[in-house]
């Protein structure tokens, strides 16, 4: 759990302390993940978050100056969360168990609307997707540690991709819901694991799936045009030079 937000006075109320340890705060918490699953930061506003908690605007403002520090707290214990259950995961160095830890964090909705909000928020302030980032390298260099281990000098390199790409897989269908990456196929995860397994030499490429394209029909060639189209209009009836004037010869 991040460490609460420090008091501060704000728009003349006795702040509150920010922590998921109180019922309020944790409901706010709750429904905002929730509200950004289905919808872009954009679009959820602290009147919306406040109704779905069912606590007051003015409760709000007590343990929350503005909207971006509320998304501050809800990034940043999003993520130290799910860094907690990677690493209880992590103690057992077993890379397959991490693996399905990934995919079951990649793979709920409200863990990968906080991902985009974390990014989209970052390119306002990097400050605001340092949690993802932190939370990126972390998975990164445990996993690293579980498979470099026993790894030859040549293999090094190539383990270090195979993570690089599981992880960039995993942030691109966190960052496109509308890809046509979907955890659920065994298939994908299969990769996945396989990346995650250090087995990069042996992976199966993505399956993506492909809108049929049709190919034109070939359209039947004109057949060349006939010599005697090519001839003016009554050329039949125009005399050459030197033909009779229809006089018969004396």
């Amino acid at each position: 759990m991040v460490p609460p937000f420090k008091k501060s006075n704000g728009r003349g109320r006795k702040r509150i302390v920010a922590s998921l340890a109180e019922s309020k705060t944790l409901a706010l918490y709750r429904e905002g993940r929730a509200l950004l699953s289905r919808n872009d930061l954009d679009q959820v506003s602290i009147s919306q978050v406040s109704k779905a908690a069912g606590i007051s605007v003015g409760a709000f403002y007590v343990r929350f100056r503005d909207k971006d520090a509320f998304l501050d707290f809800v990034i940043a214990n999003t993520f130290a969360e799910a860094r907690s259950v990677f690493q209880e995961q992590a103690d057992v160095l077993y890379a397959p168990n991490l693996s399905d830890v990934l995919i079951r964090h990649f793979s709920d909705p409200e863990f990968n609307g906080i991902v985009r909000t974390a990014v989209k928020l970052g390119f306002l302030a990097e400050r605001h997707r340092t949690p993802f980032d932190e939370y990126r390298a972390y998975v990164s260099q445990h996993l690293a540690g579980l498979l470099l281990e026993d790894a030859k000098k040549g293999e090094r390199r190539q383990r270090i991709a195979a993570i690089d790409s599981a992880l960039a897989v995993l942030t691109y269908a966190a960052l496109f819901p509308d890809s046509e990456i979907d955890f659920g196929e065994i298939e994908i995860q299969q990769v996945i694991i396989d990346l995650l397994s250090g087995k990069s030499g042996n992976v199966t490429p993505l399956p993506v799936k492909r809108s049929s394209t049709t190919k034109p029909k070939n359209k039947p060639s004109k057949s060349p045009r006939d010599p005697e189209s090519l001839r003016k209009p009554n050329s039949d009836k125009v005399k050459s030079k030197g033909s009779s004037n229809g006089l018969k010869k004396i």
